[in-house]
C-alpha cells in the first residue's frame, strides 16, 4: 500500500463486462505519461441553401470520446518493469489486456484507464508498438506503446443516467433460462425477424452467444 502523497502509476485494466466490474487482468505503467489527449467530436449537417453566404449547422450526433495515450517501456534496468517482466513480456501483457481476442467472451476486453482523478472506460480502437532500443542480441530494451481507447458506456449505465425517460433506452432485457434471441425479439417487437439486427447491435458473433443472466439491448427499429 502506498503512503499518502506517494506517486501512483497509471493503471490499464481489462474487464469482461461493459460496466467494468469483472476484472480480467491489469498492468501498471512502467513510466507515467507526461501527457494524454482526450478527443471529442460533434457532427453537424449543413443546410446548403442556394446562394447562402454560409450554411446553418444543424446538430446531427455526438461521437464517442477517444483517449490517446503513449506508454514508454524501458528494460535497461534504470526503472524496473512491474513484475520483473522483460520489455517483450510487458508488451505481450498489455496486448492481451487491451487488444487480443478473448475466446470466452468472443471479443477483446473492455478497458478502464485510471490515474489520479482520471477514469476512462472504453474499448481499444488502435494500438501500435515502436521499438527504439535493442541489446547486441536483438532483444528489445525500450519501446513506445501508442494506445487509442474509444469511450463505451454500458446500456444499464445509460438507462440509469437518463432516468429511463428516453424510449431509445428502455428495451434492456435479462436473458432467462430457456430464452432464445428470436424469442426475446418476438416479445419486444411482436415478430422474431429482427434477431440478426439485435445480435449485431449487441456485438454477438452468433445468435447462440447468450446465456442466462446476460443483459441485451433491444433498440428501436424501423419496421
Amino acid at each position: 500500500m502506498s503512503s499518502p502523497g506517494a506517486p501512483t502509476k497509471l493503471l490499464l485494466a481489462g474487464y469482461s463486462d461493459p460496466e467494468a466490474t469483472a476484472l480480467i487482468d491489469s498492468v501498471d505503467a512502467v513510466i507515467n505519461p507526461d501527457n494524454y489527449t482526450l478527443n471529442y467530436t460533434i457532427n453537424y449537417k449543413n443546410t446548403n441553401e442556394q446562394g447562402a453566404v454560409a450554411p446553418t449547422q444543424i446538430f446531427s450526433s455526438m461521437e464517442s470520446g477517444n483517449f490517446d495515450l503513449e506508454l514508454m517501456v524501458d528494460g535497461t534496468g534504470v526503472i524496473p518493469i512491474p513484475g520483473g517482466l522483460t520489455v517483450d513480456a510487458y508488451i505481450a501483457k498489455v496486448m492481451n489486456i487491451a487488444y487480443n481476442y478473448q475466446g470466452v467472451d468472443h471479443r477483446p476486453n473492455y478497458l478502464r484507464i485510471s490515474w489520479g482523478n482520471t477514469s476512462f472506460t472504453g474499448v481499444c480502437k488502435n494500438i501500435s508498438i515502436k521499438y527504439t532500443l535493442f541489446n547486441t542480441s536483438g532483444a528489445a530494451l525500450r519501446a513506445l506503446i501508442k494506445l487509442t481507447v474509444i469511450e463505451s458506456v454500458a446500456f444499464a449505465t445509460k438507462i440509469k443516467e437518463s432516468g429511463v425517460s428516453s424510449p431509445d433506452l428502455t428495451h434492456v432485457r435479462t436473458v432467462l433460462a430457456g430464452d432464445t434471441l428470436p424469442l426475446m425479439t418476438y416479445r419486444i417487437y411482436g415478430e422474431p425477424g429482427y434477431y440478426m439486427e439485435v445480435a449485431r447491435v449487441n456485438g454477438l458473433n452468433s445468435i447462440h452467444d447468450i446465456k442466462p443472466g446476460d443483459g441485451l439491448y433491444f433498440p428501436p427499429l424501423k419496421k
